[in-house]
Order: C-alpha cells, then sequence, then structure tokens
C-alpha cells in the first residue's frame, strides 16, 4: 500500500493539517518497523520517528539523533544509491542475497504491454525504447536530438523505437515521434510503475537521462544507455554490467539549472550514435 506526502520538488504540497493527519494515519496502524531511506530528510525523519513504530532504521541525523533505534553514520565521498539503502537494511540485520534491483510485474500489465505489441507488430529483438523526460527541462536531453539519434538507428538497423512519457509530458512525446516518423510508436499512457515495467521490459534496449524510468529499466534488466549530465555516475548511474553510462564532458562547479543545461547540451548526437550502435550490435551479436 502507499501512503502519499504530496510533493513538488524538494517542496511538500501538504498542509501542516495534512501532514498531522498522516502521521495520526500511521500511529494508528501500529507499525512493528519503519525503514527511512532517505538520506538528508529532516521531515522523512520525523515522520519515522513520529510514526511510533518500535523499530526505526536510517541514517544518523545532526538535528535529530535519537529518531532512529538503529542507524548508519552518512558515507564519505561518492557511494552509489544502492549501496547507501543496502547499508540501511544492514543496520538492522537483514542478510543481503540481492543487490540488483527488483520489480513485480502484475498480469494485468504483462497482457497490456503484449497486446500493445502484438498489435503494432513490435518485438522485443527489434525495438528500442526512449523516454525523453525529466524531472525539469533543464535535465532532460533536447527532444530534436532524441529524434535525430533515433532516425539515424532507424535507417542504419532497421529498428523500432518505442517512446515512453509520463505525467505533463505525452505532447513532448508525440513531438518525437512525428519528427522521427516511419518507425517510431508512442507508448500507451501506463497506469503505474508495473505497466511500465512491462513495456520497457518488452524491449532489448533503453535510453534515457537519470530519471525513475531509468531505474525502472534497470529492474527489469533491461540494458541502459544513461545520458548523466550533472549527476556523478558513481551515485546515480545504472547498476550492472550491462549497462552503458555517458557522462557529460563539463565539470561542473555548481547545479544551477543552467548549468545543468549546459552539462547535457555538452553530450552531442554524434557521441550518443556511437554509443548506442556500439551496444546494439553487442545485444544483436552483429
Amino acid at each position: 500500500e502507499y501512503i502519499f506526502l504530496k510533493k513538488s520538488g524538494r517542496r511538500v504540497d501538504e498542509s501542516v493539517v495534512n501532514q498531522i493527519k498522516l502521521i495520526g494515519d500511521l500511529r494508528r496502524r501500529k507499525f512493528d518497523l519503519a525503514i527511512n531511506l532517505k538520506w538528508k530528510s529532516e521531515r522523512a525523519s520525523l515522520i519515522s520517528y513520529m510514526s511510533g513504530a518500535k523499530v526505526r532504521a536510517g541514517y544518523k541525523e545532526e538535528k535529530f539523533f535519537n529518531v532512529f533505534t538503529h542507524y548508519v553514520d552518512h558515507p564519505k565521498g561518492r557511494y552509489h544509491e544502492i549501496y547507501r539503502n543496502l547499508d540501511i537494511l544492514k543496520a538492522i540485520d537483514l542478510k543481503i542475497t540481492r543487490v540488483n534491483p527488483l520489480i513485480h510485474i502484475s498480469e494485468d500489465a504483462k497482457n497490456s504491454a503484449e497486446n500493445f505489441f502484438t498489435a503494432n507488430n513490435l518485438e522485443k529483438d527489434n525495438t528500442i525504447c526512449i523516454h525523453p523526460g525529466a524531472s525539469k527541462a533543464s535535465r532532460a536531453w533536447l527532444p530534436e536530438r532524441y529524434a535525430e539519434l533515433a532516425k539515424r538507428m532507424i535507417d542504419d538497423y532497421r529498428v523500432k523505437v518505442l517512446i515512453t512519457y509520463g505525467s505533463n509530458e505525452l505532447e513532448l512525446a508525440k513531438w518525437i515521434v512525428d519528427g522521427i516518423g516511419d518507425g517510431a510508436y508512442l507508448s500507451p499512457e501506463t497506469q503505474s510503475v508495473s505497466h511500465l515495467a512491462a513495456i520497457i521490459d518488452h524491449c532489448s534496449l533503453f535510453l534515457s537521462v537519470c530519471t525513475g524510468p531509468m531505474n525502472v529499466a534497470n529492474a527489469v534488466g533491461t540494458p541502459i544507455i544513461a545520458l548523466l549530465g550533472s549527476s556523478d555516475p558513481v551515485d546515480w548511474a545504472p547498476f550492472g554490467k550491462i549497462h552503458t553510462t555517458i557522462k557529460s564532458p563539463l565539470k561542473l562547479a555548481a547545479y544551477t539549472d543552467e548549468d545543468e543545461r549546459e552539462a547535457l547540451d555538452q553530450i552531442s548526437v554524434e557521441s550518443v550514435r556511437i554509443v548506442t550502435e556500439k551496444r546494439w550490435r553487442e545485444i544483436r551479436n552483429f
């Protein structure tokens, strides 16, 4: 079950009254365990504490030292997000048997994806998925570059390109599909993360910037080419040897929207094309 606290970026959009109601709801459920994976969030730490859970695990907070019964110190230097999360689980003596991400795909999601691929004569062996959206425009690669790259792949390798999209990204996806022309397909609207996972699982290669869908592709095991502008690969690259990261050559001293935009603009279509073609030949054993 998902219980949401509405946010916009780093800002919480819920009123104080609604936040108090949320905490009351958590306490009535009498949870035994709260695991806080937010490694820099005083609000999340306080909610974990006020939930009333007897066992609470998270990163040690300077201002709220006693909110957790089990905690770990913040790692020094660069450290992948997956390892950050696993360290918290180890704090409550859970044995880690699988490191790679995992996601459950429902039967309904599987059937929906299969029906879409069948109706459009798409096959996994010949389909590349591109997710052009991002959390904000400054963190997205330019749409015309996706279109140009996709046209090159379609012309040179006769692939099919499927464009996925999230909330408020439909017009962006349609623009790219129209810009590509023949060989491009607009993904069906995905009703859940499970439905998106099923779509991506039906593709042989996935391309995007550092996004939530990139992590979904990671979890289903579809090989990824990730374009990273300001994100450091040590922290945020897709996890696993089957994935490829293209890091912007621009070294950032700050992370304003303008800096992030410039970092992604430094990743050229040609550099991505070379990597994508090489990875496609490896996957298809050309």
